[in-house]
């Protein structure tokens, strides 16, 4: 079970990320305007992982949490991964699952085909997603990027 602040709740039109000195979220625009896949609203709950560090980027690493509630912005979630989708420009991204909600997904391959096209397609639009990873890689590369 890892930990996550969630910036974007399923259903935002908002890009959020939290500031480089872990301030505050800020509020960067309509979604939209960087990802029009969906009509720019975030099909999924979109957050990043507390005191880690992605190798790619420099921040913290990101994280894709499907869950039953209703998350608000700035909202902690304990999770369990599911799944690691890597993108051919290093910002990977942990797939998880809301711990309340231990009968949604065990994997991947639990998620339904349209709703996989979907996150797969909304987060590959800035970067192609090369390989979809097991839940052990997953945790594994989360562990190796703790800091």
């Amino acid at each position: 079970m890892f930990q996550a602040v969630i910036e974007m709740p399923e259903g935002d039109t908002r890009r959020r990320h939290m500031r480089h000195d872990q301030t505050g979220i800020v509020d960067l625009g309509v979604l939209k305007e960087k990802v029009p896949v969906n009509n720019g609203v975030m099909p999924i709950n979109y957050g990043f992982i507390p005191n880690t560090k992605n190798p790619a980027e420099g921040d913290e690493l990101d994280v894709i949490i499907f869950s039953e509630e209703k998350l608000e912005v700035g909202e902690q979630v304990d999770f369990n991964v599911i799944a690691l989708l890597r993108r051919a420009d290093g910002d990977d991204k942990i797939v998880g699952v809301d711990t309340r909600n231990k009968n949604l997904f065990e994997s991947w391959e639990d998620i339904s085909a349209p709703l996989q096209n979907l996150v797969l397609e909304f987060f590959a639009y800035i970067a192609p997603i090369i390989k979809i990873e097991s839940k052990e890689n997953a945790e594994n590369y989360i562990l190796e990027n703790t800091i």
